[in-house]
């Protein structure tokens, strides 16, 4: 049969909808949240969700899938379809830290992932008992060395990015301390506070009230440069611990495959959120600092990241089943 000039026009017009992605006809784009609902970095995911709904042109939608340390849901997202579709919140100890704790971990990061882009990051800080006598890190590195294995240090549980802080800063200050686990941060923070445990190392989200408040106190913040939440709270690497940096961070990847383009559209997308100002106060709210990275940058930070903390957990001889 053959077409009219009117027939034939009308048929390549309608030829880009019917090959165009899934994700520009309107179907929900996921992003999985591999933690649990109610979280700061779960109430940040939820915000930048809605503000993206609408350049994206799509429904934007954060659906939890927590367990095994933020591993289920990534490997979720692993092996989703890479349609542009399904995307996940990466953060340090599911991408970076558990390829070297997890002997059997389902999935690679670096080679079963596509990073789109780091969205923000935030430290932790080095936090002692009020009665404890330490003010410095140089003063807890001495007390550490006069009496190898005698200050013992609570963590939010083993592999944890709040244990795994502090045995790299053993590790880079020829220290032994002894590691205290619990079940969580409330636990151990409280258990600080009470004089059971002398130190630990945790987020700026979890201690700023307490810290501000006097019940604890800050002696060194683990990123390279001060926060600007906690100006005069030196970092561990200002006092002597030369190269030391550990900070959280929050991103955003799609499965192996995930069209560039689709990459590139949601990585520019995101960074005009953050340079939204009312998107930069509620990341403050939570102690987050907008740090963007797009998507190659972002997979050479993975790298390094990964490496670093390999080292780190293979110093420690941590392995988590």
């Amino acid at each position: 049969m053959r077409l009219s000039r009117r027939e034939l026009i009308a048929g390549l017009a309608a030829a880009p909808l019917a090959s165009a992605p899934a994700a520009a006809q309107g179907r929900p784009l996921r992003i999985i949240m591999p933690f649990p609902p109610g979280q700061g970095s779960d109430l940040l995911m939820r915000m930048l969700a809605e503000r993206l709904t609408g350049p994206l042109g799509q429904p934007v939608v954060v659906e939890n899938r927590p367990g095994a340390g933020g591993t289920l849901g990534m490997d979720y997202a692993a092996k989703a379809a890479p349609d542009g579709l399904t995307i996940v919140m990466g953060g340090s100890g599911p991408t970076t830290i558990a390829p070297s704790l997890y002997p059997t971990l389902p999935y690679d990061p670096q080679r079963d992932m596509t990073p789109i882009c780091l969205i923000a990051s935030v430290p932790q800080l080095f936090v002692v008992n009020v009665d404890f006598p330490v003010r410095t890190i140089p003063e807890l590195i001495a007390r550490a060395k006069a009496n190898p294995g005698g200050i013992f240090y609570a963590s939010s549980g083993n592999g944890t990015t709040q244990h795994l802080n502090v045995e790299m800063f053993a590790a880079m200050t020829g220290t032994q301390l002894t590691h205290v686990p619990y079940r969580g941060s409330g636990p151990a923070i409280t258990d600080l506070v009470a004089g059971q445990v002398p130190f630990l190392s945790d987020t700026l989200s979890a201690l700023t009230a307490m810290v501000r408040d006097g019940r604890v106190r800050a002696i060194g913040v683990t990123s390279r440069t001060r926060s600007p939440f906690f100006p005069d709270v030196p970092t561990i690497h200002e006092q002597g611990v030369e190269g030391y940096e550990s900070v959280g961070w929050i991103s955003l990847l799609g499965p192996k495959g995930l069209p560039d383009a689709q990459a590139a559209r949601i990585e520019a997308e995101v960074e005009k959120v953050l340079a939204q100002p009312d998107f930069q106060a509620r990341l403050a709210e939570q102690a987050f600092t907008p740090t963007f990275l797009n998507r190659r940058d972002f997979a050479g930070f993975i790298a390094s990241e990964t490496a670093k903390w390999r080292q780190v957990v293979q110093t420690a001889g941590v392995k988590l089943d």
